[in-house]
């Protein structure tokens, strides 16, 4: 197992002998075989235990085989306790999700602080074929059935083609001792209800089961690189962006055969789950309304006429503005004020007013519902809200929108959009003074 063990490091590039390594150690057969393993290989590398104190005495008996494991094997220890409960009440997490953030969390402390090059897990075959199994159950689609991988960013899993009966026959003959969690005996748990009753049935009929995983892992990571590059020049086809805002082409993508699973993996990573995609697909085919809007935990998207638009979550409206002198406008960061005397080269977002008609203080605000004024050229008034749905606004257009609002009041400005009739000049003059929105 020894020669094995180093050939698939050399083989698959995992890791150089000059490399710092940092073992996740929990005591059992699996990590602790892994430390045999590298000590005999002479590797450079360090323990780390994670104390979850979950298990009372026994949680306090693992973390002193790890040190003492340290100690025979002369290299440095790390341990930490954490409290388990209180981060899943805090995050609201299962105990083996907060147990996950937690460990992982502090091995990339240790890491960081201490310069290792790389982490080092005890996965093995079984575990593949487990979390293959898993992966089946949840609908995650081709990347699912990949397994787990050799290696991610700077951890790396050099038992992953190994079986746990390989692990188990090098431990008896090496004679090495190491800890039982009782808790990986209980079924109640999904892998462990794997491991337990499951993949033994199977086991009978397939012998080779762990082998069979891995081929079959290794051509499933081969196709989904294969279905990856198809939806990366998707995308590419389909996207663009204005700003910070991810526009998608709604007549484009609704011609697609693989709407469904193109669409899930742009979305997927901005937050949207498969249920708010099967809605928007749905809105895309039945050509559902303009201008529904989806949330994610960082995204907002909306469905506009011939787009999808998504932005990141931010606070886009200002926030209420009293502007007490004509100095103080002209400091204003997303307007331009400038002096001017006269009315050549205006556009509709344009407002030109003489300046003893601005009543300070003025206030800069974000529209209201409810909101009146009368648009230049026209002789009654019209809500704010009916201009921008004529200007065709889509709603995050919509949602940006400011008012400048004089002292008396009266709205004097759709800020980029439309000027107060009743603030008109008609002739120049040497008193005129032009705001334009800087985009």
């Amino acid at each position: 197992m020894q020669k094995k063990f180093e050939s698939n490091i050399v083989k698959d590039h995992l890791f150089k002998k000059e490399d710092s390594l940092l073992l996740a150690i929990s005591g059992g057969i699996d990590s602790v075989v892994l430390a045999y393993l590298l000590k005999k290989g002479d590797f450079n590398f360090a323990l780390a235990h994670c104390n979850f104190k979950l298990r009372s005495e026994d949680s306090e008996a693992d973390e002193t085989f790890c040190k003492e494991l340290s100690k025979k094997l002369d290299v440095k220890f790390y341990t930490k306790a954490f409290n388990v409960d209180a981060y899943c009440k805090k995050n609201k997490l299962s105990i083996q999700m907060a147990a996950r953030e937690l460990r992982y969390d502090w091995f990339k402390e240790l890491i960081e602080k201490n310069k290792f090059d790389h982490l080092v897990t005890a996965h093995h075959a079984n575990d593949v074929v487990e979390t293959i199994f898993i992966n089946l159950t949840r609908g995650t689609g081709i990347n699912g059935l990949k397994g787990i991988p050799e290696k991610t960013g700077n951890i790396v899993r050099p038992l992953l083609n190994f079986t746990k009966e390989e692990i188990a026959n090098f431990a008896a003959k090496e004679k090495i001792k190491f800890r039982t969690d009782k808790s990986n005996l209980e079924a109640k748990y999904e892998r462990n209800f794997l491991r337990l009753k499951i993949i033994p049935e199977l086991k009978k009929l397939h012998p080779n089961l762990e082998q069979t995983f891995l081929k079959n892992a290794s051509n499933f990571k081969e196709e989904a690189e294969i279905v990856n590059d198809f939806l990366i020049e998707k995308s590419k086809q389909l996207l663009s962006k204005k700003g910070e805002v991810i526009v998608l082409n709604r007549v484009l993508l609704k011609k697609e055969k693989q709407l469904k699973t193109i669409l899930h993996y742009i979305l997927e990573p901005l937050g949207f789950n498969v249920s708010q995609t099967n809605d928007i697909i749905t809105n895309i085919k039945e050509n559902g309304n303009v201008g529904k809007l989806f949330y994610s935990p960082t995204h907002t998207l909306t469905i506009d006429r011939e787009v999808i638009l998504i932005k990141p979550k931010a606070n886009d409206h200002i926030e209420l503005s009293v502007i007490h002198s004509l100095n103080e406008l002209k400091k204003l960061n997303f307007i331009k004020v400038k002096d001017t005397t006269e009315l050549k080269k205006l556009t509709a977002h344009d407002l030109v007013i003489e300046k003893d008609k601005l009543i300070f203080p003025l206030i800069i605000r974000p529209k209201m519902t409810g909101d009146k004024f009368k648009p230049f050229g026209m002789k009654g008034f019209k809500l704010v809200s009916d201009l921008l749905k004529d200007l065709k606004l889509n709603a995050f257009e919509k949602d940006k929108c400011k008012i400048l609002e004089n002292g008396n009041g009266e709205i004097v400005w759709v800020v980029g959009y439309r000027s107060d009739d009743r603030y008109k000049v008609t002739e120049p003059n040497n008193k005129l003074l032009k705001l334009s929105l800087i985009e």
